[in-house]
């Protein structure tokens, strides 16, 4: 099977001088997952802001379906990235703030409710559609958030 996403050689350095990134190099297939695991301050979530394009890398290569995105914004890898301190809407359930970013992107009634339908399949929560923001525990909240509901390519969840 052909990579989807492949990094090679990232480099990162923050502004204060600290050494976030050095040498990371992995390959990812279509359809495969990955967690990282570390400490904090280990550099999980700079790699995530760099796969996302929130940030770029000092050195090395991103590549996505074979073409290098090191240059490609944020909002044209179409890549979700879903943060520990996720911007939910207190007012909405699960499911509204899942649809929010479909509906605002004016997508018909129907597909918003089948991708709806298909998120919360994939993140295993079809149990808590309903629920709203402050009835859920911290592993269940990131699901809800407006992040993975405009159909990105690849979705990252930064769980700290």
């Amino acid at each position: 099977m052909m990579p989807q996403l492949i990094l090679s050689h990232i480099n990162k350095t923050l502004s204060d001088g600290t050494v976030a990134l050095d040498d990371i190099n992995f390959t990812l297939a279509k359809g495969a997952r990955l967690s990282i695991l570390g400490p904090s301050g280990s550099g999980k979530t700079t790699l995530l802001r760099l796969i996302s394009g929130l940030e770029t890398p000092d050195c090395g290569s991103i590549e996505f379906n074979g073409h290098c995105i090191n240059d490609q914004p944020a909002y044209k890898r179409n890549f979700g990235l879903m943060f520990q301190d996720y911007a939910l809407f207190p007012h909405l359930d699960v499911s509204d703030n899942i649809a929010f970013g479909l509906k605002m992107r004016g997508h018909p009634s129907r597909k918003i409710k089948k991708r709806v339908k298909q998120l919360l399949e994939l993140t295993d929560l079809t149990d808590l559609e309903h629920r709203r923001t402050e009835e859920l525990s911290g592993g269940g909240t990131p699901a809800g958030g407006p992040c993975q509901n405009t159909g990105p390519k690849t979705i990252s969840f930064d769980a700290g």
